[in-house]
């Protein structure tokens, strides 16, 4: 399969944004008086779905708790949480070499794109994007699927097999499928890889070196 442009989630696929979430997620806890037995065992599960969802999912919340939790986590996370994070390594010369080669990029992430934008700046691979699109910080647009459809039409593109969605959670296999584009699973962000393979993508993506290979 020969593609032309590449949609990339951020959270577990550019980055490693555990140290800002959990922090945030910690002071969320925190602050809401949560008890260690209502505390998740796992809070990996937490990373890649949108915030409000996660809070329902991993922790039972109703909405208005899970908006409650919402707005506490960003109280954190815009002062600190955001700049907590490290590039994966060879993700930059990796992304380099993709830009070089042709192809189109994209950042397509249900983080808030408030956010998005500064995350990339200080990784230092702002500019080798296209365009970036994440969630409204009210939660619209915040299921992948959405976003993906939403940036084909900022691209002014119709859904094809040569748009490629990069992620590492089975939220970005099903959006790809659901907007009519191609999908690969990186094994080496926050999913697992029964996970990523139980959603069926085109192939996986075991380190950011191979990016360029399984691309190519």
């Amino acid at each position: 399969m020969k593609f032309t442009h590449l949609f990339f989630d951020l959270d577990g696929t550019l980055i490693d944004s555990k140290p800002g979430i959990f922090n945030s997620l910690y002071y969320t806890m925190d602050k809401l008086e949560i008890p260690e037995s209502g505390r998740p065992a796992d809070l990996n599960a937490f990373i890649g779905p949108p915030l409000r969802v996660s809070f329902r999912t991993l922790f039972g919340f109703d909405d208005k708790m899970a908006e409650l939790a919402t707005i506490t986590y960003r109280e954190y996370y815009t002062t600190q949480g955001w700049s907590q994070f490290n590039v994966f390594q060879e993700i930059p010369e990796a992304l380099q070499w993709l830009r070089d080669k042709g192809f189109k990029m994209s950042v397509v992430t249900s983080k808030a794109e408030l956010y998005t934008a500064p995350v990339l700046e200080k990784a230092g691979i702002a500019s080798l994007f296209q365009t970036v699109s994440g969630c409204e910080i009210n939660g619209d647009r915040s299921e992948k699927a959405e976003l993906i459809t939403y940036t084909l039409g900022k691209l002014s593109l119709k859904p094809s097999p040569e748009i490629l969605m990069i992620g590492d959670r089975n939220f970005d296999i099903v959006g790809a499928r659901l907007a009519g584009i191609s999908s690969a699973g990186v094994t080496y962000g926050y999913g697992s890889r029964e996970e990523l393979l139980s959603e069926r993508p085109l192939f996986l993506i075991d380190s950011p070196g191979q990016l360029k290979k399984e691309i190519c």
